[in-house]
């Protein structure tokens, strides 16, 4: 059974990183949070844990184009880390934020 999650945090970086894109990237990215939202990311997606913050994870939402989310398991929700390209050049599939949240409290 697939877990639904709230979005409670990161509206504004949401916000900011929307002004500047195209109404096809919005489109796919509110797909994105819907999918976290009601738990089917991880069927569509392909997703990769943050090696330097437990809770966070990248969602490959289509090429060029990531979303960061810390899930918080204990009141069942997710917040906003990050939205935008991933750096260019790394192997890794890490992401430069050029909007991205505080750190990770994770229960805040």
């Amino acid at each position: 059974m697939a877990m639904r999650l709230q979005l409670v945090d990161g509206f504004e970086l949401l916000e900011e990183w929307a002004e500047s894109a195209s109404q096809a990237e919005r489109n796919v990215m509110y797909e994105a949070l819907f999918a976290i939202g009601d738990g089917s990311a991880f069927l569509i997606y392909d997703i990769f844990g943050d090696p330097r913050d437990r809770g966070n994870f990248v969602v490959a939402v289509k090429p060029g184009l990531v979303l960061k989310v810390l899930l918080r398991r204990m009141d069942s929700s997710f917040a906003i880390r990050y939205v935008g390209a991933p750096e260019a050049g790394r192997s890794d599939g890490d992401v430069t934020p050029v909007h991205e949240g505080p750190g990770s409290p994770e229960g805040g």
